[in-house]
């Protein structure tokens, strides 16, 4: 067990050092730099937020349209960015497999966490930004809030391991993310609940994981007041399976990668 944490220790500075290299290679350090880590996931939620907010009914189906469109925007963001972050990553840092300590795995850990860290830290000050202004109120269940958000960052992860891993195979990758990312932002559950769906299809849907994110999402913002279909026991096999084929297929990606 020693040895197994001496190895675990060293492997964590490696991805500690790679989330540096990463937040130097990306924002630099010239201008805002660091703060790009929260800044840019705000860019792109809190304009939507107000314009939804601007243009739509503030109570469709009843519900509060703030509080609903923010709780399913971010896990949103971290989905698609997290995919197109991930997208090609094993040649972009071949250089880096020439040492010893750097596996494929550890190149993979730093730029999620990186995103999920950008994420997380985009929620907290979007929230706070929202609640100073009486738009949002705290989530009625956070334990099953939290879940729900647990449930999202690991299907993004599971998804981002596997389109890694395929695009090194194949550019066709590419050209199939780009606009699925797009679509997904109509059938992934950020638009909706499964209570609206008709029966039929809302069964379909509910073996969606990501879906079961949002409902578990939702049941923590509104609490009683909304009807959910989140089941955890199915979300955890599910995700579970995902990630064992991703990381199969990362395992697998050795055989792909060119060294020039």
């Amino acid at each position: 067990m020693s040895s197994f944490w001496r190895g675990l220790q060293i492997q964590w500075r490696v991805v500690h050092a790679l989330i540096i290299r990463e937040i130097y290679s990306r924002f630099g350090r010239e201008s805002l730099g660091f703060a790009w880590i929260v800044a840019e996931p705000l860019v792109f939620a809190v304009p939507v937020l107000f314009v939804w907010r601007a243009v739509r009914d503030p109570n469709e189906h009843g519900l509060s349209l703030v509080p609903f469109i923010w709780s399913g925007y971010l896990p949103l963001l971290l989905f698609r960015h997290l995919g197109g972050r991930i997208l090609f990553f094993i040649r972009a840092n071949v250089p880096l497999l020439y040492h010893q300590r750097v596996k494929i795995l550890d190149t993979f850990f730093a730029r999620a966490a990186l995103e999920i860290f950008s994420n997380l830290t985009a929620l907290i000050v979007s929230f706070a930004v929202f609640y100073a202004i009486g738009a949002l109120e705290v989530p009625r269940d956070l334990p099953m809030f939290y879940l729900g958000y647990f449930y999202a960052i690991w299907w993004a992860v599971a998804v981002a391991l596997i389109v890694g891993a395929l695009s090194e195979r194949t550019d066709w990758v590419q050209q199939i993310w780009i606009p699925y990312s797009y679509l997904y932002m109509m059938f992934g559950g950020f638009p909706y609940l499964a209570d609206w769906l008709p029966p039929a299809l809302r069964n379909i849907a509910l073996f969606q994981p990501n879906l079961q994110a949002y409902e578990m999402i939702r049941a923590g913002v509104f609490g009683t007041t909304i009807t959910t279909y989140g089941d955890p026991g199915y979300a955890t096999f599910a995700l579970a399976v995902l990630t064992l084929l991703g990381l199969w297929l990362m395992r697998e990606s050795r055989r792909y990668v060119v060294i020039e």
